[in-house]
């Protein structure tokens, strides 16, 4: 049994209005960033998270319509050797077949928040090797704001300890870089 949700996923948003203001991307990212954070203490990894996985709910509030951010599609199931995720949203350490861990939804958090801030992926290549390359080099393209350059910047570091280490840091910085 699973719950019936009305309402819209993150891509369908995209796909309507191709990227969102900071003060909407706020208020999305601060309802993922909590059900991950939550996922993270209870030592679970999504491994998949992309605006495909991310749905906004909606019902009907007593004065107005409410909206409840929903992360879906766990991805429970692995075994050693295979590539679990989004090729998109990939970090370097999956990348590189390193061990699940928290790193990895905190890239692909990363991947979603730019997409939805300039409408577009921060790793675009003409292959699958440059956009390989592109990834574990964190060559990303440039933002026009100078604060979403930093913050990008520091999420996509290769010294993974410059990166945000919790899904609460990724949203407290990230809150920051669009207040």
């Amino acid at each position: 049994v699973m719950e019936l949700l009305e309402g819209s996923t993150l891509r369908e948003e995209l796909r309507r209005l191709t990227r969102l203001e900071p003060a909407r991307t706020i208020e999305i990212f601060r309802g993922v960033c909590a059900g991950v954070e939550a996922a993270h203490r209870r030592q679970i990894i999504h491994r998949d998270l992309k605006p495909e996985n991310i749905f906004l709910a909606r019902s009907e509030g007593f004065d107005k319509p409410r909206e409840t951010v929903k992360v879906l599609d766990f991805a429970f199931e692995t075994s050693s050797g295979v590539l679990v995720g989004t090729f998109a949203y990939l970090s370097p350490e999956q990348l590189r077949g390193e061990s699940p861990d928290v790193l990895w939804d905190l890239w692909a958090l990363s991947v979603v928040a730019y997409e939805t801030l300039a409408g577009k992926l921060p790793f675009e290549a003409a292959s699958t090797d440059e956009w390989r390359n592109a990834v574990l080099a964190g060559r990303f393209k440039p933002d026009s704001s100078a604060a979403r350059q930093a913050f990008f910047a520091a999420c996509y570091a290769q010294d993974r300890t410059k990166r945000p280490q919790s899904a609460a840091d990724f949203f407290s910085r990230l809150e920051t870089t669009l207040a």
